[in-house]
């Protein structure tokens, strides 16, 4: 026998995964629900109400996988910049004011975002899309980015699974 050997069926093992990566989606997503209505017009004011909805879902989410600095964020004022990171992950969100828009970069989010009035979740439009290209008009809410960028997290083990559980030899 392998010491590394749980008694765990690799299959149930693989439900157990697909379950708790809905949880996490789940838990994100409710996350949204609860956050606050943007500013009509003022991209700051809405780029501040994206970065508290971030912070909200990143505290979940490192509370599940149960490290304490797994995913970070940075905010930098004036100019307003955010900074999400997590392992070798780098997501960079940068406030133009002239221009209204928040230019993103790292993962497969590299683009010019404008905020989408009147939605109650923050939520970013890639406006360097052209139409025909995939993920077009698609909006970028905090949870998006959170899945995105975790979606590689291994969550911990469970306690009892380290045992050598009811058949021991």
């Amino acid at each position: 026998m392998e010491p590394n050997f749980t008694g765990q069926n690799p299959i149930v093992a693989a439900a157990e995964r697909i379950r708790a990566r809905r949880a996490l989606g789940e838990l994100l997503e409710e996350n949204e629900a609860s956050s606050a209505a943007l500013a009509d017009g003022d991209a700051e004011r809405s780029l501040r109400a994206f970065a508290d909805a971030l912070a909200m879902g990143i505290k979940r989410l490192n509370s599940i996988l149960g490290e304490r600095n797994g995913v970070r964020l940075v905010r930098l004022e004036h100019p307003l910049r955010l900074r999400l990171r997590f392992g070798e992950y780098r997501i960079a969100l940068e406030l133009d004011k002239r221009a209204e828009l928040v230019r993103i970069r790292g993962l497969e989010f590299d683009g010019d975002y404008q905020f989408v009035p009147d939605r109650a979740i923050p939520s970013l439009i890639d406006v360097s899309k052209v139409s025909t290209e995939s993920g077009y008009g698609e909006p970028l809410t905090p949870s998006t980015l959170l899945k995105s960028i975790s979606r590689d997290a291994e969550l911990p083990r469970p306690p009892h699974l380290n045992s050598p559980g009811p058949l021991s030899f």
